[in-house]
């Protein structure tokens, strides 16, 4: 977060008034070394003042830079799968962010600001601007740090996101292949590790996941004997798809979950919806 430039803790006018005090009392008693020793105090009281608001403002900064920082790294992941969902081209291939930067302001409103002194609340506003735009810095090179992002393409057909799903799958060690698209039953990718078989829709899309794919990798589950359903996709998911899914126990996933299936799945274990 850019640092904004100090005001003037001490108003220039106040000082001017108490030096004309201070003046006048000085000719009053006629003893101008007196005037002089009152105007030494007072200049070294508004030094101080100065210097320990000042310092108490970058201790509080520093407070809430830090617990910022803490809830930012904790959230991370999530916010890099959040701007890969709804940073999107248009018809026209220019990059809308718009949707983006709401969740960026949000997310300061209901995870940043929460945990905050009343006194640090008041500063972050102040520089919240510059706040948003460190944090979606911040997210954009994490972005550039996953190799999910440096594979992914926009110009992949759904069929080679099919097949580039499966390919993130190989990378952590599952033996991933694309179905027959002929006689997949709902599912489009199969994945196994040890004794553990899992389905996987994958949805190319340019707007949110509706339930029917839910639904499709629901009945393909069945079919295949499989332990767990997943869906991939590029977007997000409708909140009839989410409320569906977690029903059904089906995990939503964006692509760049797929290197880290297994914590997933694990998590879904040991604590089920």
């Amino acid at each position: 977060m850019a640092r904004r430039k100090q005001k003037h803790l001490v108003d220039a006018k106040l000082f001017l008034a108490i030096l004309a005090i201070l003046a006048c009392i000085g000719i009053v008693l006629e003893n101008p070394q007196t005037f002089l020793v009152l105007l030494a105090v007072v200049v070294a009281v508004i030094v101080i003042v100065q210097r320990v608001r000042r310092d108490q403002h970058t201790a509080l900064r520093n407070s809430l830079l830090a617990k910022a920082n803490a809830v930012v790294e904790h959230q991370t992941d999530a916010l890099v799968r959040r701007r890969a969902q709804l940073v999107q081209k248009d018809a026209y291939g220019k990059w809308q962010t718009d949707k983006w930067e709401q969740e960026i302001e949000s997310f300061i409103t209901q995870h940043v600001l929460p945990p905050l002194t009343k006194e640090e609340q008041f500063i972050l506003e102040r520089e919240r601007s510059d706040f948003a735009r460190s944090l979606n810095e911040r997210i954009e090179a994490a972005t550039r740090d996953r190799p999910a992002f440096k594979a992914f393409s926009d110009t992949l057909t759904p069929s080679e996101f099919e097949f580039f799903c499966a390919g993130q799958l190989r990378l952590s060690g599952w033996d991933a292949h694309v179905t027959q698209q002929s006689r997949d039953q709902g599912v489009d990718v199969i994945a196994e590790k040890g004794n553990v078989r899992v389905v996987l829709q994958c949805k190319l899309y340019s707007g949110a996941v509706s339930n029917k794919a839910v639904q499709e990798v629901v009945a393909g589950k069945a079919h295949q004997q499989a332990h767990h359903a997943a869906v991939v996709t590029n977007n997000r998911y409708t909140s009839a798809a989410q409320q569906l899914a977690s029903t059904n126990g089906v995990l939503l996933l964006h692509y760049s979950d797929l290197i880290k299936l297994d914590a997933l799945l694990f998590q879904r274990t040991v604590s089920p919806r």
